[in-house]
């Protein structure tokens, strides 16, 4: 009941997980970078990027907070409070996850026709088959121990590589390269965030990859997410990229700290605000190097 006591932008960012935006908000920066980089760069078509990956993300949180909700994979001590601390009802948070959905999806088709990229059509469908069967339609890779790997493809090489897709009207080579480093250190947050639940999730059925792998392999999988991009800086042919990066590194230290201390509930946002980091000061780096 406290939950319903807070205020409405509070209960709103519950109800949205606003902590893991830069999951989407980042690798359309870093994919906008690196069509700069090569010459090619509009400042609305970001801004329509951003919103769209934004909205689509929002959907996505609202999806699986539902299904996982009416799956009884969340009960009381969840984490995601969104509909277990009755801040929404299930069918409205479902009516939501659609209508966001289709938001994005409408600002993806008019950066479709505006710039004549029938790619991003289907590229935009296999992100939205990605986020949809995540914990629902019957599939639900993630209760399969798929998920870190869905994550992976929709928030690297999908959001990363379609952003560069939608500055350049081209596939940009780098773009799929950079989607790499972005990857890992998004799937990193789930990967976190099922360490975290790891005895709820086999209480309830669930089967991740964190929970396949155990604590201490899933721990050096962890670092291995958040350590590795540093090393794809190094690759990009210019000083810059890495010296901005290595700028965030005091934020993956901490991350480590957390994880050694077993904070996980502390370690889901603070690998979310590392992706933010990060991605910022990459995209930096990449129009530096320009």
């Amino acid at each position: 009941m406290a939950g319903r006591r807070s205020s409405p932008l509070k209960r709103w960012c519950v109800v949205l997980r606003a902590y893991s935006w830069p999951a989407s908000l980042a690798p359309a920066l870093v994919g906008a970078a690196a069509a700069a980089r090569h010459g090619r760069f509009s400042a609305p078509d970001l801004a329509l990027t951003l919103l769209a990956a934004l909205l689509a993300h929002s959907g996505a949180n609202l999806a699986n907070t539902y299904f996982d909700f009416i799956k009884g994979v969340d009960g009381p001590q969840a984490d995601d409070r969104g509909l277990v601390d009755g801040l929404m009802e299930p069918r409205p948070m479902l009516a939501l996850a659609a209508g966001l959905f289709a938001a994005g999806g409408a600002i993806g088709l008019l950066l479709v026709v505006k710039n004549g990229i029938p790619g991003l059509l289907w590229l935009g469908a296999a992100g939205f088959a990605l986020a949809w069967t995540y914990t629902g339609a019957g599939v639900a890779y993630k209760y399969r121990a798929l998920g870190d790997a869905g994550i992976f493809l929709t928030f690297g090489p999908g959001i990363t590589a379609g952003s560069a897709l939608i500055q350049a009207r081209a596939l940009v080579p780098e773009a799929l390269w950079l989607s790499i480093p972005m990857g890992l250190l998004i799937t990193a947050i789930l990967h976190a965030n099922n360490m975290r639940d790891e005895a709820g999730d086999a209480s309830s059925g669930v089967s991740t990859l964190a929970g396949r792998l155990g604590r201490g392999a899933s721990m050096r999988l962890y670092h291995a997410m958040v350590f590795v991009p540093y090393l794809f800086t190094l690759t990009l042919g210019s000083p810059w990229p890495p010296a901005l990066c290595a700028l965030s590194l005091p934020l993956a230290f901490r991350l480590r700290s957390l994880a050694a201390r077993g904070l996980l509930s502390e370690l889901v946002p603070a690998t979310a605000a590392l992706v933010a980091a990060f991605g910022v000061l990459l995209s930096a780096g990449l129009l530096l190097a320009a």
